[in-house]
């Protein structure tokens, strides 16, 4: 042209639209142009709809229909009944559904939905296939999502391998985060096998392979030739398969308490067809790579075992050890038995503080000072049941309930591990639960033996209390019979073994039964010790004031008489009212191994240190043994502190009152043994006589004569105390002393 414009020729090519497409059940896509969004009720449910856009392809000018957004749809799956032939369109439909994030209960209604479709439908590999990906699509759900459907989920995936249909050797199907292989087993010709997990190169999928060693696999097991030689013959005709399960994403496997540890690999399992394969003469070898470096690990080889938490499961250790292969990157396990298979590993470093060589001296120590305790805890109760007149006051009857309580404490706990070691479940819990039982109790009678100094020393005997050691005994043993009851009645398994030390491997050495539910410890345990700690923590400073406050008075003692009178008296009410059991709460950081050595030793000798301060430096005590263990050879001497008054100017109590005796005698002790005896609840005087035969006209001025003591004579029992307290200070200041040595309050508070 002219202006020298050149007109050329433009091709213009139409762009062909989405053609109509009719999905299953019944969501139909009309014809569509390009990049326009089309809507279709949700089915059965019309209510909310589903949307599908038609997209275009800007390379060649193509358009096609992108994935179905069925989110809104997700209600209508309860609504939809699965059969045979609609297995496969449920499947499709799920795997739409699930490309979105999923709640809990839509997690919920998908995992059974898919056992629905797995218990009708004839399960083909490209039915497989689509409930692989379901499952894959699932486990992106957060934890919290999954938690309540996993044992369900995990049941399923099982029964997915053993109902699929395949013919030849084997058969894989993977998917992102799931993978199944199946594998024909001949029994006369199984000379073991073995199954790998790797990540495929430039695929987003897992390659699964059989009878192949593969580098630095996600996951392997090697089965030994000898797994199928312990089945019975009903079991080889049904046994025709052999499946691998590999998990790369974990959800499916949580566990509330894992003592510290956290699964930090992949999770891979193995079954022969649905028979159970245990205690095998040659162990399986699964080797998993640890998800995060550690560069000193500490692995733990564990399976999950669906008996635990009421089916729920959770990992256990039976069965595994971690072998010396294992490195930083990865850990090979020896397992004998078949299921699924983790690696929990500690990270945070709390449940190895201790190494094997302390775990094994504190285990030492403990063991050696509970068998001590428990016979010094039975020397304790045995000198208190054969001798009737030590008996007879309440805090002696107070010391037999804590010394029995002790003793059954020690003697489960001494026999604790070796009942685990027989393997039954019932046994495993009942020992757990009268372990947890006398531990409560303990801590029970230390708080009692608290309230009854509280009633002593800050009542000051005014209180008259019916059926006092009866009312002391319901709550002493019924207490905490009432708590274990509730636990039981809750959920009883939360009783069951535990594992505690560990060995050169990491792995846990010993088995022990007692609570493994983390809050029924922190609430039951160490909550209730804690509210008892407080209270005698409260009632010791009380108590230590009394005697500092009085001791500030003396002027016939040294210095160093003090010292050691005071000294003595601090780690005897210690040991009484369990001060000792307040080392756990400091167990923690850079002390915890220092305060675990100071734990374990003091409360495992409480019931030696009980009977040195409470029985073996007791005159009373000393005299009861030396008269009839001795056949009286050993007699005190008539002037003895036992055999005499506290002055000679009082006469010595009659035996019949003995046991009525405001305060007990301890050793060193110059107290007057007064006793008071009511008659009646509405009579609150003691009945005393007098050896000028006179009486008190007025009971609240006049002042007790000491020689005019003779018991039976009628003065108030409460002026009795007050009266013995003022009239001299060696008398007082034994008062005081005698409470600390525990066997020393007064039985005029009655119930």
């Amino acid at each position: 042209m002219g202006s020298g414009l050149v007109l050329e020729t433009v091709a213009v090519q139409s762009v062909e639209n989405c053609y109509a497409e009719e999905n299953p059940f019944h969501y139909k896509w009309p014809e569509s142009r390009p990049i326009v969004t089309q809507f279709s009720p949700c089915f059965p449910n019309k209510a909310q709809n589903a949307s599908r856009t038609c997209m275009l392809n800007l390379q060649n000018y193509t358009s096609y229909w992108g994935p179905p957004d069925l989110g809104n749809c997700t209600g209508d799956i309860d609504s939809i009944a699965v059969s045979a032939e609609n297995a496969a369109d449920v499947a499709t439909q799920l795997v739409d559904i699930t490309n979105f994030e999923l709640t809990k209960e839509e997690v919920t209604k998908i995992v059974t939905k898919l056992k629905e479709i797995i218990n009708v439908a004839k399960i083909n590999a490209s039915l497989a296939s689509t409930v692989v990906t379901v499952f894959s699509n699932v486990m992106t759900s957060s934890d919290s999502a999954l938690a309540a459907s996993s044992p369900l989920a995990l049941k399923t995936v099982d029964e997915l391998a053993l109902k699929i249909l395949f013919d030849g050797p084997s058969l894989s199907i993977t998917s992102k985060n799931l993978a199944l292989g199946i594998s024909a087993v001949n029994h006369s010709m199984f000379n073991g096998t073995l199954f790998s997990a790797t990540a495929a190169n430039n695929a987003s999928d897992i390659q699964v392979d059989f009878e192949t060693d593969q580098q630095n696999p996600l996951a392997e097991i090697r089965l030994p030739s000898t797994l199928l030689s312990n089945l019975s013959d009903v079991e080889i005709d049904i046994v025709s398969r052999i499946h691998f399960t590999f998990f790369s994403k974990t959800g499916l496997f949580q566990e509330q308490k894992t003592n510290g540890n956290s699964l930090n690999s992949f999770v891979v399992a193995s079954s022969v067809g649905n028979v159970s394969i245990s205690n095998l003469q040659d162990p399986v070898r699964i080797q998993i790579q640890h998800i995060h470096y550690q560069p000193q690990p500490k692995p733990v080889c564990v399976f999950w075992d669906f008996s635990l938490k009421n089916g729920s499961g959770g990992w256990s250790g039976d069965g595994c050890t971690v072998s010396p292969e294992s490195n930083s990157n990865m850990t090979v396990c020896l397992c004998n038995h078949l299921t699924h298979f983790g690696v929990l590993m500690d990270i945070s470093g709390a449940a190895h503080q201790i190494d094997q060589q302390n775990t094994k001296i504190l285990t030492f120590i403990t063991y050696i000072g509970c068998g001590i305790s428990a016979i010094f805890s039975a020397a304790t109760l045995l000198t208190y049941i054969a001798f009737e007149k030590l008996r007879r006051d309440y805090p002696s009857k107070i010391l037999m309930n804590l010394s029995t309580s002790l003793l059954f404490l020690n003697m489960v706990f001494l026999v604790d591990g070796w009942l685990t070691s027989f393997e039954v479940k019932g046994l495993c819990i009942a020992v757990a639960v009268f372990l947890h039982y006398f531990l409560l109790t303990s801590f029970t009678w230390m708080g009692l033996e608290s309230i009854h100094m509280y009633i002593a020393l800050v009542k000051v005997f005014n209180t008259y209390i019916r059926r006092y050691i009866l009312k002391f005994c319901i709550v002493g043993w019924g207490l905490p019979a009432v708590i274990v009851g509730i636990v039981i009645a809750i959920d009883r398994n939360s009783y069951g073994k535990q594992y505690y030390g560990k060995d050169e491997n990491g792995q846990s050495s010993s088995e022990f039964c007692w609570v493994n539910n983390q809050v029924v410890f922190y609430v039951t345990c160490a909550g209730y010790f804690g509210i008892v700690f407080l209270m005698n923590m409260a009632m010791f400073i009380v108590v230590m004031m009394q005697i500092c406050g009085r001791n500030g008075k003396r002027s016939n003692r040294t210095l160093r008489e003090e010292v050691l009178r005071n000294l003595r008296s601090v780690v005897s009410l210690t040991f009484l009212l369990g001060m000792t059991w307040g080392f756990a709460f400091f167990a923690w950081g850079p002390v915890n191994l220092a305060f675990m050595y100071l734990f374990s030793i003091f409360n495992s000798l409480q019931g030696l240190f009980i009977f040195i301060f409470h029985c073996a430096l007791k005159e009373n005590v000393q005299k009861q043994w030396r008269r009839y263990l001795c056949c009286g050879r050993f007699r005190l001497a008539d002037n003895s502190d036992w055999s005499k008054t506290a002055t000679n100017n009082t006469k010595k109590v009659s035996s019949d009152n003995l046991g009525k005796s405001l305060s007990s005698s301890s050793i060193g002790s110059t107290t007057a043994n007064w006793t008071s005896k009511a008659k009646s609840t509405l009579n609150p005087f003691a009945k005393r006589g007098s050896n000028t035969g006179k009486m008190y006209s007025d009971q609240t001025n006049t002042k007790l004569n000491p020689v005019e003591g003779d018991p039976t004579s009628i003065i108030p029992v409460h002026q009795v105390i007050d009266k013995v307290k003022g009239y001299c200070s060696v008398r007082s200041d034994n008062f005081y002393k005698n409470i600390i040595m525990s066997d020393s309050f007064s039985h005029s508070t009655k119930f």
